[in-house]
């Protein structure tokens, strides 16, 4: 079911993200910050009392100007500190049901910009470390019969190593070419099937695929998860994380979105007349 999920919404941010494929990676992340933005703005318009919104804004507003007014008059101040707070939880009252509402888009769109901002695809010549780590609950393992089938574009850069107490096997390899790149994990009969990119482009990236685990699957949405049939628990890269400049400065894509998206959104609030 997750994987229908994934699928469904990695075509269709796969399709709105084919203009900055190619480009500077900010480009993408402005675009989709400001219209995240914007959306955001009509679905809170849409679910939220826009009225109850504005009249606890002017009560707040009306509370401070009292604080200015009356602050030689303890009594009056308690009073009004007082007012300050129900006018605040009335405020947060107003604002619960649009958040609710708002929860589910940004997790999804978060989760689409994770697949594609957190880490990038490797260039040609780095070093790419891949494990696989298997889950036999009768215990006798054989590690030893663990074989990797790499394609054309991707060489062994030393010997796997194995770690009996962890059940895992790590491989060291090289990437001569550009590409995407399926590797083939084969154990007793079974094969496991791993994706890698090679390029430089804005493309989804899957980190780890797992089986049976809900969070690595959801974590990782550009690659479908282990059938719960295989031998495999989990197969990871390491890719490395992308690097995320933003007018000369360094920032992770989550700072940077927010921003983005909050400027934007706070900007145009006053053009389509909406209370937040």
């Amino acid at each position: 079911m997750l994987d229908i999920f994934n699928w469904i919404f990695n075509t269709i941010f796969n399709i709105l993200f084919l203009p900055f494929k190619n480009i500077d990676p900010v480009w993408g992340m402005l675009v989709s910050s400001i219209v995240t933005g914007i959306v955001m703005l009509f679905i809170f318009k849409a679910t939220s009392d826009q009225v109850g919104i504005k009249k606890a804004k002017n009560l707040l507003k009306g509370h401070f100007l009292a604080i200015r007014l009356y602050r030689d008059d303890i009594s009056i101040m308690f009073d009004t500190m007082k007012n300050i707070l129900l006018a605040n939880l009335l405020y947060m009252k107003k604002s619960v049901r649009p958040m609710l509402f708002l929860l589910v888009p940004v997790v999804i769109i978060l989760l689409q910009l994770g697949s594609r901002y957190e880490f990038r695809p490797f260039n040609v010549g780095e070093t790419i470390v891949v494990s696989l780590r298997l889950d036999d609950s009768s215990g006798n393992l054989d590690l030893d019969k663990v074989q990797l089938s790499l394609p054309e574009g991707l060489r062994t850069d030393m010997p796997p190593v194995r770690v009996k107490q962890l059940r895992e096997v790590n491989w060291r390899i090289k990437a001569k070419e550009a590409g995407i790149y399926d590797l083939s994990f084969k154990y007793e009969g079974q094969v496991v099937n791993k994706e890698i990119h090679v390029m430089d482009s804005l493309v989804p990236v899957a980190s780890s695929v797992a089986r049976d685990n809900v969070t690595t699957t959801l974590m990782n949405p550009g690659e479908a998860s282990l059938p719960g049939s295989s031998i495999a628990s989990m197969v990871s890269v390491t890719y490395p994380r992308r690097d995320f400049e933003v007018l000369g400065f360094n920032l992770h894509w989550l700072v940077a979105f927010f921003i983005f998206s909050l400027i934007a959104a706070f900007s145009c609030k006053g053009l389509f007349g909406v209370e937040v």
